[in-house]
């Protein structure tokens, strides 16, 4: 089977991951979120908690995956998720994945000659955003408390292997390309992706 074209997505909670990488399906990518696969393990995880997806469960049940079952097992699980798209006849032009927070992901997508785009938003815009717009299982939080959460995935951890740690510093510094998405207009931020997605393609 012919290697893909990849491009990874990192970026902080809420900064535009998910909008950019559904403009690359738009053109006829496949796409694969890693956050929705580690946010399904972390409902059933955390299924007691109200806060069930919060990014302190989310960060945790990552680190938990990664140690217990190896450092790429998201990155194994999204690539079998293509392999079978692939194996039934669907065309695409490429592979998007997005919500990169582990070294092992970086490596991969820049070893198979992939781009890695950071979207990057300050702070208090992205804890504006996520309580605007909460997903089932998240509660709300003071921005006090969203940044000391995130706090997680740029610290180690004791007790985790590195190897198995997010540590979203790492996927900034390797970004071959950053995107700023400050803005509360989303069709301003779409116009300027687009044009990065027409350069790529």
């Amino acid at each position: 089977m012919q290697e893909p074209k990849i491009v990874g997505i990192g970026g902080l909670t809420r900064s535009g991951k998910d909008t950019l990488a559904e403009l690359f399906i738009a053109e006829g990518w496949f796409g694969i979120s890693f956050g929705d696969v580690i946010r399904g393990f972390a409902k059933e995880r955390h299924k007691n908690d109200l806060d069930s997806i919060s990014v302190a469960n989310m960060t945790e049940t990552a680190n938990w995956l990664r140690e217990n079952r190896g450092a790429d097992v998201v990155l194994r699980e999204a690539l079998k998720q293509y392999e079978k798209h692939q194996a039934v006849g669907n065309n695409v032009k490429g592979l998007v994945l997005w919500s990169v927070r582990v070294p092992v992901e970086v490596d991969f997508i820049l070893a198979h000659g992939g781009q890695l785009l950071w979207v990057e938003a300050k702070d208090t815009v992205r804890h504006s955003r996520a309580m605007d717009d909460m997903r089932t299982g998240e509660q709300r939080k003071t921005l006090e408390e969203f940044n000391a959460q995130e706090a997680l995935q740029w610290q180690p951890q004791p007790d985790v292997p590195k190897e198995a740690q997010m540590d979203v510093s790492y996927v900034k510094s390797n970004a071959t390309k950053i995107i700023e998405n400050n803005g509360n207009n989303k069709a301003e931020f779409i116009t300027q992706a687009q044009k990065i997605i027409d350069d790529l393609i």
